[in-house]
């Protein structure tokens, strides 16, 4: 399967958006400015690490632009590794962390109107 058709079959719409990531296990913690492929779902963190796949973890995206910052807070696990970082699948997300996904995704989209058809078909994961 090519690229393109992964990304169409994607359950959610994921942006390329750039913000610090706190990235915490087995007793130590990444920091990255480097993020992309954003979703409710999950997100790819820049950086090096010798974790494995599989790997729990408490994830941080913190928008710093704010005063104060915002910390959104999930858990999740290491998905994929490649030569550029990991990829994180979110497993835990609280109401108010999936409402600032949902918020970013939707600001940084260049298709509004899917990422709310995809949300409004998801409605279940609100009450995760």
């Amino acid at each position: 399967m090519n690229k393109k058709n992964a990304k169409d079959q994607r359950e959610f719409s994921r942006v390329d958006l750039k913000v610090l990531a706190k990235v915490q296990a087995k007793g130590r913690e990444i920091v990255s400015r480097g993020t992309r492929d954003v979703s409710v779902r999950g997100a790819f963190v820049h950086c090096d690490s010798d974790w494995s796949m599989g790997t729990e973890c408490e994830i941080h995206l913190i928008l710093d632009g704010q005063n104060p910052p915002v910390d959104i807070k999930v858990k999740g696990r290491v998905q994929r590794i490649t030569e550029e970082g990991i990829a994180l699948v979110f497993t835990e997300v609280s109401l108010e962390a999936y409402e600032h996904l949902h918020n970013l995704v939707l600001l940084n989209t260049d298709n509004a109107e899917k990422v709310e058809r995809e949300f409004k078909n998801h409605l279940d994961l609100k009450k995760k």
